[in-house]
């Protein structure tokens, strides 16, 4: 009689164990931070056509992704017509800026005709990255 009821309590035991275990919800690590560019009054939010020598806006937010992995390095790279690569802003974020951060960026356009890349990166404490791109074909 003993013997079955220390059974009995094991199972139950178990059974309250497993069942408070499968209640926790699980984060999976390895989701691509958030990028998006902001919409407002003189922001470009997508590809354009734009015109030479002129000044432009747009304004980026990005958030960290849902498993909650903070950001940590957020970078603009400009990128003209047959040129190399050229870092425009680069910064390594810091406290809050690791949760949620807004950049605005203010360029002038080529002053002949000709296409201007922007990409934006943002790179989480794993590792992980996203990026954006804007193009845009200056007449």
């Amino acid at each position: 009689m003993q013997y079955r009821s220390v059974i009995v309590m094991g199972v139950l035991a178990l059974l309250v164990i497993l069942g408070v275990s499968a209640c926790r919800k699980t984060i999976v690590v390895g989701n691509k931070p958030l990028i998006e560019f902001v919409s407002g009054t003189d922001y470009l939010t997508m590809d354009s056509t734009l015109i030479k020598d002129k000044r432009y806006m747009f304004k980026v937010k990005t958030d960290r992704a849902e498993d909650l992995s903070n950001n940590t390095t957020f970078e603009v790279v400009r990128t003209y017509s047959g040129t190399a690569d050229t870092t425009v802003y680069y910064s390594e974020l810091k406290g809050e800026e690791q949760v949620t951060y807004s950049y605005l960026h203010t360029f002038t356009t080529l002053m002949k005709a000709g296409t201007e890349r922007f990409t934006v990166t943002v790179k989480n404490e794993h590792g992980i990255v996203n990026q954006k791109i804007l193009i845009f074909t200056v007449k």
